[in-house]
């Protein structure tokens, strides 16, 4: 599982990175049509789902209890103890 979501992890960072110089490169040259072709929108779809897949794993392993926030739990005392 943690295998998985550290893969997962790293396309997306790859995948976010490519998005960032695509826009860059779009900026300086709106002719070459970097974010308007059929490739750039399919690289854009495979991104956002696999960012939802991500948040997806992360909050179910949070939630289950398979992967450590780092936030300790309070320790429940009796009454008059301390």
């Amino acid at each position: 599982m943690r295998l998985l979501v550290k893969v997962l992890q790293a396309v997306l960072i790859v995948l976010a990175l490519m998005m960032m110089i695509f826009l860059v490169l779009d900026g300086f040259n709106p002719t070459m049509n970097f974010l308007r072709n059929g490739i750039t929108k399919g690289l854009l779809w495979a991104f956002s789902l696999l960012a939802l897949a991500d948040g997806l794993l992360v909050m179910g392993s949070v939630i289950t209890g398979r992967f450590r926030t780092g936030k300790k739990k309070h320790k429940h005392t009796a009454h008059g103890e301390e």
